[in-house]
């Protein structure tokens, strides 16, 4: 009964932290709920988008409105907007924002019209849209699992302390092999895929998503250290609860973007 609490628990605990770390994270598309004459009406803005390729936008239509433009502007900074007057084609409304380069960012908004008078507008909550470029299947998916299954055993070795039960050791050890698997192999094989740069993290820069990484693996280490000759059973809670903590961090603040003015890329920005 112990061991299905233990993982129980640690499967519901992951499961949350990564579905809070998603939606809550820069690149979860900005949710639109109700506008004037249409209260049930949802749409969902993109805030990520591959390179090499328009990003399309979509909006479901609505009796509520029978006009969209789309305005778009090069993010950060202040540059001049470009308006695009949005079609209908069939049912939804259709719009396609220029390509960018990898880390490069758009920050755009919608205007509703309704008989030729604007009715809704959300240019003050205005979504903004990193590209990246393309990463290989096989690499995103042994990444996700590693990194999933990091996080599950952490839970497991913390769990195993708390309910005293199962060998905490053997799920440390797995814990620190796969979060450097994930973390720090094909991490940056997918950070380089995607912005060009392999590590963009503590010494070099400022990328939340490589520090977090980095935080969650040194206080493992440290765990790891202090258990070599005698069991330190709280510093592993210690390294559980950090973990637990920095991943719920949501992925992709402060990453890669292109600042146009000086076309370099940056990290450790807020959107």
């Amino acid at each position: 009964m112990k061991k299905f609490l233990v993982w129980f628990i640690a499967v519901i605990i992951t499961l949350g932290a990564s579905v809070y770390q998603r939606m809550s994270g820069p690149t979860y598309p900005l949710k639109i709920s109700g506008i004037p004459g249409d209260e049930n009406y949802t749409a969902k803005l993109l805030r990520t988008a591959e390179t090499g390729k328009s990003a399309m936008i979509t909006l479901e239509e609505s009796d509520a409105f029978d006009e969209v433009l789309l305005i778009y502007s090069k993010y950060p900074g202040n540059f001049e907007s470009t308006t695009i007057h949005v079609k209908n084609t069939g049912g939804v409304w259709e719009a396609y924002l220029p390509d960018q380069p990898p880390a490069g960012k758009l920050k755009y908004y919608i205007v509703l019209f309704k008989d030729g008078e604007q009715i809704w507008d959300n240019k003050h909550n205005a979504a903004i849209i990193r590209f990246k470029g393309a990463v290989p299947s096989y690499v995103l998916i042994p990444h996700v699992i590693a990194m999933f299954a990091a996080m599950l055993f952490s839970m497991v070795a913390l769990f195993s302390i708390v309910f005293k039960t199962g060998n905490y050791r053997l799920f440390m050890y797995l814990t620190i092999g796969l979060l450097i698997v994930g973390g720090f192999i094909f991490g940056p094989i997918m950070q380089n895929y995607a912005f060009g740069d392999y590590w963009t993290g503590w010494p070099v820069g400022k990328d939340f998503t490589d520090n977090k990484t980095l935080i969650g693996l040194m206080f493992w280490l440290v765990a790891l250290v202090l258990n070599f000759k005698k069991d330190r059973k709280w510093i592993v809670v210690v390294a559980a609860i950090s973990m637990l903590v920095v991943f719920s961090i949501p992925h992709s603040m402060g990453g890669s973007e292109f600042n146009y003015e000086s076309g370099q890329v940056e990290t450790g920005n807020k959107n």
